[in-house]
Formats: structure tokens, sequence, C-alpha cells
């Protein structure tokens, strides 16, 4: 085997190691499929929610934290991986933006947690998924 014949053996091995690991890297990175909650626990997210939301009003920064750990929850229920890196983009930015609306200008800062809590609804609605259909019973003919 000469010099050249073996460079050549060389980087197409290392070519194809790279693919390896790239492959191996966009497997592990996808989005998991996240399992269907069943309507119980549905309803009681859905719950949990409307008084988070309701509470807004009265104690902005005790709802956007309850919003956060309610998502969280949500998320765990479906199956979604719960490290910073995995999380959606949409929960990644809703928590860096609670943090910064934490720490704002007491006047700008209840706006800024109005639109941290817009954001955190979104990725609840994205991820508590469509409500279940209810089939209604086909109504039985007589038959003469």
């Amino acid at each position: 085997m000469d010099l050249v014949t073996l460079t050549v053996d060389v980087v197409i091995a290392l070519w194809v190691v790279a693919v390896v690991v790239g492959i191996v890297r966009a497997i592990k990175a996808r989005p998991p499929r996240l399992a269907p909650l069943p309507e119980q626990i549905r309803n009681r997210f859905e719950v949990g929610w409307e008084r988070i939301s309701g509470r807004f009003l009265y104690e902005p920064q005790w709802a956007v934290g309850e919003a956060d750990s309610l998502v969280m929850s949500l998320l765990s229920a479906r199956g979604q991986p719960l490290d910073h890196a995995r999380l959606p983009r949409e929960m990644q930015q809703a928590r860096h933006d609670a943090a910064a609306a934490a720490n704002g200008r007491p006047r700008d800062k209840t706006e800024a947690m109005r639109q941290v809590l817009l954001q955190y609804r979104t990725v609840f609605e994205r991820n508590l998924g469509p409500k279940p259909r209810r089939t209604a019973p086909v109504p039985r003919r007589e038959v003469a």
C-alpha cells in the first residue's frame, strides 16, 4: 500500500465516522413524541391555568412562578425531557424573560410579567394538546 492509498482510506474512514456521529446526534436531538393526556389530568391542568390567570391581577410575580411550575409539570406528564437544552424554545425564552422581568423597573415590571405569562400560555396551550373528541352515540334504528 502506498502513501496516497493509505491517506485516501483514512480520509474515507474519518468521513464515515463523522456521518455516523451526525446521525446519532440528530436522533438524540429530535423532539420527543409526547404522550397524550387522559381527560381527567387534562382538566386538572386547565383548572390550574385558570387559577393562575385569575390571580395574576393581584399577584403577578406569584402567577408567573406558578405558570412556570404548571407548564413544567405538564411537559413532564407528557414525557418531555426537562433538561434545559431539550425544553421547547418558547419555554426557554419564557424562563429567560421571566428572570429579566423580575429584575426590571417597578413601573414596567407588571407589563413585562404579563408578556411572560402570555408566553407561558402559548407553551401551555401547545403542549396541552387538542381536547379529546367525544363521539356521540349513534342512534339505533329499529328494523322493521
